[in-house]
């Protein structure tokens, strides 16, 4: 086969012919087999059709699905939601370009943290929970039924005028260091957690509220939330101010709050602390900070950036939801609402995961 031909097809895949949920990762395995098989140019064409028709139907099935959002519906009711910190300002969005479309269904939206909106959930207060932390058993046996409409990291933080950010970055603190620091029964100093003569203290800061940020940090230290210790705030806002203000702090908050939700770009005076996760006092290529929130995305995406760092975030009802109102919104969510999720802080779902959750919607 002709080298032209050849790069004619991988041309298709370089300029985005394809549709966006084709994997690329099957194109380019197909491209290598090409290059290496001399096959003839009629079936070359034949397999080439075959996978972009491929494609194509698979973008038709997910565009059938999609809801109506440039006609007005009848649909009217009321949707009360509250929950995750982290959440909030994406589903705040979703809600007021909803009720545009739906301007016969109102939605309130509130932010009282993961465990808060659970436990509104399971009074029968709202309708919908914002949840950012994986459900205890207990919480598992109340029949709260969930669907993700973002995925999220927690990161360590601290701030980029410590008198010791160079070494900071440079070597990082450990994972058995971290837990001390943020579990252990007394302050520790800088000199510690750097192996330094440094007599400074490192100023702890968690969470005082029932945050699904705070369990997932806690869970990567091997503990419960409630084991967490130091100075407490309410919310990633207040953690991001604390930090800010004081150069020898050190606490987590989420990736969208470490990053500017306009230029993706670090917050002032914020900096991603790295973790020497292989206890080799060098920060390695996969520890390497992110500097701004599309490398961390690629990171979470990768696997470069711990496992049990990462979460989804999710919408949770008491069983599956019938109200025709509260479907059409969460189809919203998980359709034309997921053009906005980036530029909130977040990683979208994938192709994948949005058609098993519209899946789980009928």
């Amino acid at each position: 086969m002709s080298r032209n031909l050849i790069f004619f097809w991988i041309g298709f895949v370089e300029e985005g012919i394809f549709p966006n949920n084709c994997v690329l990762s099957n194109v380019r395995i197909f491209c290598n087999f090409i290059k290496k098989m001399s096959l003839n140019k009629t079936i070359v064409l034949f397999l080439y059709m075959s996978l972009v028709s491929g494609c194509r139907q698979q973008k038709s099935e997910l565009t059938q699905i999609r809801p109506a959002s440039d006609s007005k519906s009848e649909i009217a009711g009321n949707i009360t939601i509250n929950g995750a910190y982290a959440l909030y300002p994406l589903v705040k969005k979703w809600s007021n370009d909803f009720m545009k479309i739906h301007p016969s269904i109102q939605i309130v939206v509130k932010k009282e943290g993961t465990g808060q909106g659970i436990e509104d959930l399971q009074a029968k207060q709202i309708r919908l929970a914002m949840i950012s932390r994986p459900l205890t058993d207990e919480e598992q046996t109340e029949g709260i039924w969930l669907i993700p409409v973002a995925k999220e990291g927690v990161a360590p933080i601290v701030n980029q005028r410590n008198p010791y950010i160079k070494i900071i970055l440079e070597h990082g603190i450990s994972p058995k260091k971290l837990i001390s620091l943020f579990t252990g029964n007394k302050p520790m100093t800088w000199g510690e957690l750097l192996d330094t003569t440094s007599k400074e203290k490192a100023v702890v800061y968690t969470r005082a509220d029932e945050s699904g940020a705070a369990v997932v940090w806690a869970n990567f230290l091997w503990k419960e939330s409630t084991d967490l210790k130091g100075i407490k705030v309410v919310g990633d806002s207040e953690m991001i101010k604390r930090v800010q203000e004081d150069k020898l702090s050190i606490g987590y908050c989420n990736f969208s709050y470490a990053f500017d939700s306009v230029t993706g770009e670090r917050i002032k005076d914020i900096q991603v602390m790295p973790i020497d996760l292989n206890f080799d006092k060098i920060i390695d290529r996969k520890e390497v900070p992110f500097t701004n929130i599309k490398k961390a995305h690629r990171g979470l995406w990768l696997g470069y950036y711990p496992k049990n760092l990462t979460r989804e975030l999710t919408f949770g009802s008491i069983g599956k939801p019938s109200d025709p109102a509260i479907l059409e919104f969460l189809k919203y969510a998980l359709t034309i609402g997921q053009a906005s999720v980036a530029s909130s802080g977040f990683c979208e779902l994938n192709d994948v995961y949005v058609k098993n959750a519209l899946e789980n919607l009928k």
